[in-house]
């Protein structure tokens, strides 16, 4: 990894995504974590506070960037649950299957390598009728957005290091073997600025079938 990659963009990605409005996405996704809680994708630890110790009894976190784990070490001496840092990625999580009661993906899925090896792996570390919860960008519902966002994402994958602006993520959730009851909801997210109508976000709670 790269002098941008590990020390420029985990210090970019906070400031982009401290943006009121994104905390307070990530603060209603996190609300409904619960029990032995995995989270990939962890990056500098912005979900962290929202975490309820009430209702979740242990939190395991996976991130593969080495300047994202170094942001986020101040932030776990804090952590108001018990936690486990693990250096790894999602495509391949060293846990046993049906380990956890609730996985969450807090804008992971449009930056991850294989996306659909990853809802494998979270599929099998999740319980029968475990919670996989998700905040990700999406492929849009209009055909002229979504051609500019097909246009986009090879600048956005430079600049966001592998982020896709173009991935159907909710439906790759259900390919994946998860029941989405309603189907969630893509908003545009007014902290994106101009980007907004191209940035569309979904945010659903998915069931382990």
């Amino acid at each position: 990894m790269g002098y941008y990659s590990e020390t420029i963009f985990p210090w970019l990605l906070d400031r982009a995504l401290g943006h009121p409005n994104i905390m307070r996405r990530r603060q209603a996704l996190v609300s409904g974590a619960s029990g032995d809680v995995l989270e990939i994708g962890f990056g500098s630890g912005a979900t962290l506070p929202f975490y309820d110790p009430a209702r979740v009894s242990s939190l395991t976190v996976v991130e593969p960037s080495e300047g994202m784990n170094r942001r986020a070490a101040e932030r776990l001496k804090d952590s108001p649950v018990p936690i486990t840092s693990v250096p790894g990625a999602g495509e391949r999580l060293p846990f046993a299957d049906a380990r956890f009661d609730t996985v969450v993906c807090c804008l992971t899925l449009c930056s991850v390598t294989d996306v659909d090896q990853v809802l494998a792996e979270v599929r099998r570390v999740l319980k029968p009728g475990g919670r996989f919860l998700f905040l990700e960008h999406v492929l849009s519902d209009d055909s002229g957005r979504q051609r500019w966002q097909h246009r986009l994402t090879p600048i956005q994958k430079l600049v966001g290091v592998g982020c896709h602006l173009d991935r159907p993520s909710a439906e790759l959730v259900r390919a994946a073997g998860f029941r989405l009851d309603p189907l969630p909801v893509q908003e545009e997210e007014p902290a994106f600025g101009a980007l907004r109508t191209l940035t569309p976000l979904v945010m659903g709670a998915a069931i382990r079938v």
